[in-house]
């Protein structure tokens, strides 16, 4: 076998054989992803359409397999909903371990496989071969979004105690993966360049493209914005025992919107979201009303579209909370 400009794609080969010939194929690939891998749905979607561009440059006719690791639906379908369809392309739950043809948006041309066209590719990322814990891997994934950031977000939006957070940032500076910074008046913690890098391939994504116009916060929101925004999932779990929350994004695209913080869960047998915007109060109350008219009706049509909850919250000064009902 030949490197046939797939070494750097990070994916699995699973061609289906329609006649039964070794000569013959679908050339099926499958790509990997979780819900707790620190992205939100945009940015493991632009992974996606990243390695499609990939694959057809280098391949006749590709087809796709997503295979997303969640709770519920919600995440899946926004993942199904967000990538762009250049090639015959299948979502399904982790659990589904074989898939045929007609489960795919788009019918499959055959390929006539010759030697040279069997790929090569890239391996996937294993924390193991890195000596990284997964409990560590997840809190630099979230500082990857993040850049910089407190002890008290990381904690929050990781989902883990304070006490173990400072653990394992312990563990992540011993390997030069972060560094202790002044953020502001006080002192906080940032990715290295090293630390970014493990990231990336933690999130597989193909070597050489460029992917930090969609890896982090979308809004350019002040460090005291973004402050109470990245510790909203905390509070939620605090205030609502009852709910279990699965994972809360800052900032993430959600249809026109982009909510200051996004926390997706459950509430018994149903799943919910809560969609989170920060107010300073120093806007007018004309301003007001026009913005969150605005992005509460958001909400509301991508609540019908996937018949889910939403639960729409603004935080900020008294005066601004008690004139948001009208």
């Amino acid at each position: 076998m030949t490197d046939n400009g797939l070494s750097r794609l990070p994916l699995e080969w699973t061609p289906i054989y329609p006649l039964q010939r070794n000569d013959v194929v679908l050339d099926v690939f499958k790509h990997s992803i979780s819900y707790s891998d620190g992205l939100p749905p945009y940015a493991q979607a632009r992974i996606i359409d990243l390695m499609v561009n990939r694959l057809l440059k280098t391949r006749r006719y590709p087809a796709l397999w997503i295979s997303v690791e969640a709770p519920g639906d919600w995440f899946r379908h926004e993942i199904k909903r967000l990538i762009k369809h250049k090639i015959p392309m299948t979502v399904q739950p982790t659990k589904k371990t074989c898939i045929n043809e007609r489960e795919f948006y788009q019918p499959i041309r055959p390929t006539y496989l010759q030697e040279r066209d069997v790929p090569v590719l890239a391996p996937r990322f294993d924390p193991l071969d890195y000596g990284v814990k997964e409990a560590a891997l997840r809190v630099l994934r979230v500082l990857a979004r993040l850049k910089t950031a407190y002890r008290p977000e990381l904690a929050s939006l990781t989902g883990f105690s304070e006490s173990h957070v400072r653990n394992l940032l312990k563990q992540l500076q011993a390997e030069n993966l972060i560094e202790r910074r002044q953020i502001g008046k006080y002192e906080g913690y940032a990715i290295r360049n090293k630390g970014l890098s493990m990231a990336h391939r933690s999130w597989n994504i193909p070597k050489g493209v460029h992917f930090s116009k969609y890896r982090g916060e979308f809004r350019y929101a002040g460090e005291r914005h973004r402050r109470v925004s990245r510790r909203w999932r905390a509070w939620l779990e605090k205030a609502y025992p009852n709910i279990e929350i699965w994972e809360c994004w800052t900032e993430a695209p959600l249809f026109d919107g982009i909510p200051d913080a996004l926390a997706w869960g459950r509430k018994g047998e149903y799943e919910i979201l809560f969609w989170l915007e920060v107010d300073s109060g120093h806007s007018s109350e004309k301003v007001m009303r026009c913005n969150y008219s605005h992005r509460f009706q958001n909400a509301y049509q991508h609540a019908k579209r996937l018949g889910l909850s939403i639960v729409f919250c603004v935080m900020g000064p008294p005066w601004v909370v008690r004139f948001f009902p009208s």
